[in-house]
């Protein structure tokens, strides 16, 4: 009889212990994700007992400690005692196993006792969610996380999973929105010496409008009649190139400019100056130094391109355009359905 019981407590310590080894192959989310696919028969099963989550783990914590401490007491003094504590000890040691996977016989049985311990469970838990408090040490699990840099390091982690289904684009965008505040203003603007401004008093018309297109800008600082060229000059407000197209008057930058000007100070944040841009709706800031010296301007996209971590270059500036904004997507999959025929029918090499 005392060898049975022995066995027993036995066996539920080595089930407690693969149980919650084979709960954390998989996340919970992706135990709900899996279930919910209808495919994946174990995870359905697993996630019925998982999905009582701290009331799970501490049925486990008190089972296993529980019968491994009356294993203890019965075996001791006896004079096979010796033997039974390296196997205890062997078997709490497998808490130190590398991570398993779905494919191992770890899973397999967890996917077996499932039904039986959530069955259990449905009937504990009006007790078990009495026992523990939410921020109990006893079931508290650490993200690991403490400061940014630790964020940072498990985005790069993920990207490195071999179940990611996390885009590439999206873990940058993660990594670059959490970085992007610390930049500076003068890291990502346009130096004074790159700009290209415009005089207020220059004539409209063909030429102007080659000329601004060949910069690959979009916005132009408009300088007072007289100061393009000074060091200093002085800014009288924003061109926008949209405003030049389809107009055949005979005016003057002047006429066509946006007269209000914002500034930002160089040294500021990039949080700060994408705050700036949202409060103010303007997209182009002219940027100077604690000398209330120009030094640079700064666009919205130069700090959105910070978060997104590529050139923003928008082919499509029909948002005006009802029929064109409707018709965008059937555009995009009439272009990838002519590359699919196009690589079908391409010439295959002989082999």
């Amino acid at each position: 009889m005392s060898y049975a019981l022995y066995l027993l407590l036995l066996l539920i310590v080595i089930n407690s212990i693969i149980l919650d080894k084979g709960l954390g192959i998989l996340s919970i989310k992706e135990l709900k994700r899996r279930a919910r696919s209808g495919h994946d028969s174990r995870a359905a099963r697993i996630y019925k007992m998982a999905a009582y989550d701290k009331s799970l783990s501490l049925l486990l914590w008190i089972k296993g400690s529980l019968a491994a401490a009356i294993f203890f007491v019965l075996v001791l003094g006896n004079s096979w005692v010796a033997a039974f504590i390296f196997l205890a000890v062997l078997v709490w040691a497998v808490r130190a196993w590398r991570p398993a996977s779905t494919n191992s016989w770890v899973w397999a049985w967890t996917a077996g006792v499932a039904p039986a311990v959530a069955w259990v469970m449905a009937y504990l838990q009006p007790v078990l969610s009495r026992l523990h408090r939410r921020d109990s040490p006893l079931v508290h699990i650490h993200t690991g996380v403490y400061e940014k840099d630790d964020l940072l390091e498990l985005i790069t982690e993920q990207a490195n999973q071999p179940e990611n289904r996390i885009s590439e684009q999206e873990l940058r965008m993660a990594a670059n929105a959490l970085t992007f505040g610390g930049k500076r203003v003068t890291d990502v603007m346009t130096p004074l010496r790159k700009l290209h401004l415009v005089s207020e008093d220059e004539q409209v018309g063909p030429h102007l409008m080659d000329e601004l297109h060949a910069t690959g800008f979009s916005r132009f600082p408009v300088a007072k009649t007289g100061t393009v060229k000074a060091a200093q000059p002085q800014i009288a407000g924003t061109l926008f190139l949209k405003d030049l197209v389809g107009y055949s008057g005979s005016g003057r930058v002047a006429g066509l400019m946006q007269n209000k000007v914002y500034y930002v100070n160089e040294t500021q944040s990039l949080g700060d100056a994408l705050a700036a841009f949202l409060k103010t709706h303007h997209h182009l800031f002219i940027v100077v130094n604690n000398f209330e010296e120009i030094v640079g301007v700064l666009s919205v996209e130069d700090v959105l391109e910070q978060i997104v971590g590529a050139e923003i270059i928008d082919e499509f500036d029909k948002y005006d355009d009802l029929r064109a904004v409707a018709g965008l997507e059937a555009k995009a999959e009439h272009a990838q359905h002519k590359h699919v025929e196009t690589s079908e029918s391409a010439p295959k090499d002989a082999s």
